[in-house]
């Protein structure tokens, strides 16, 4: 399976808005591409209820800096399954355009909290670094500690915002990366009145996914965020859009501060 075929099958798969008994048919492109990609690979997979559920790595190519570690996590709400779809879009796009993924080792997670047979999913505002028993959280705990991240980016699709918005905990990377990614994305979706939120506190709760334990120097934290009600696909371009540019301006920045 080439990469031309794999896209083939993800826009054939992204024509209609999936459920949760579709969510193995969003990353089966994933699949079939790492079988035979020199860039993506796949990664550390957790079982739920019986379900395997997918993680994948991104190598770019190298310019001879250390690689930039990110985690991109899709569906961190359950049935979030329009974040899911992002993360496999960008994926594949990479994989056709690898140098925008030049010095990156992108972590890929397209399901990060799995609906439950029990409906009870995991709160990943509060349940972790408390040796919570449940899977998914340890899980985290091991990839985010161990994966020696230097950033991550958590999307959330079809959310009741009015519209387009990320909350990053650096104002840096607030203004030298985040405003410049609106240009393009401002065309797809609308804006929200406050398109870009600075709040340190996403890391200051101790048992929060973005708190990151006990990690220091503590990587960046950043969500991305679409108005459920724009179209599936438009939300889908303006998450895949903005990521892009993100890694286009955010290796930029690091470039700058290495050669002060």
């Amino acid at each position: 399976m080439n990469a031309a075929l794999s896209v083939s099958a993800y826009q054939e798969i992204s024509t209609h808005v999936p459920d949760a008994e579709s969510a193995h048919e969003i990353w089966e492109p994933l699949d079939l591409l790492a079988k035979e990609s020199a860039s993506l690979a796949t990664w550390r997979s957790f079982a739920i209820d019986g379900r395997v559920i997918p993680s994948y790595v991104f190598i770019g190519p190298r310019g001879g800096s250390v690689p930039i570690r990110l985690a991109l996590l899709g569906s961190i709400q359950p049935d979030d399954l329009l974040s899911t779809s992002a993360i496999v879009k960008i994926l594949v796009e990479l994989e056709l355009a690898p140098l925008l993924a030049k010095d990156f080792a992108l972590f890929g997670y397209p399901v990060a909290n799995p609906v439950r047979v029990s409906r009870r999913s995991p709160d990943f505002s509060t349940d972790f670094w408390t040796d919570a028993p449940d899977p998914t959280i340890r899980y985290f705990e091991q990839e985010l500690a161990g994966n020696q991240l230097d950033g991550m980016i958590a999307i959330q699709g079809n959310a009741a915002i009015p519209g387009f918005q990320i909350q990053v905990s650096s104002r840096v990377i607030a203004a030298e990366v985040l405003w410049p990614a609106l240009e393009i994305v401002q065309r797809l979706v609308p804006l929200a009145r406050e398109p870009i939120q600075v709040f340190p506190q996403l890391q200051n709760s101790r048992h929060s996914l973005f708190s990151f334990g006990r990690l220091r120097p503590r990587p960046f934290s950043m969500i991305i965020c679409t108005p459920r009600h724009m179209p599936f696909e438009n939300q889908i371009s303006a998450i895949a859009f903005s990521i892009k540019q993100i890694l286009h301006r955010y290796r930029m920045l690091v470039d700058q501060a290495d050669r002060l």
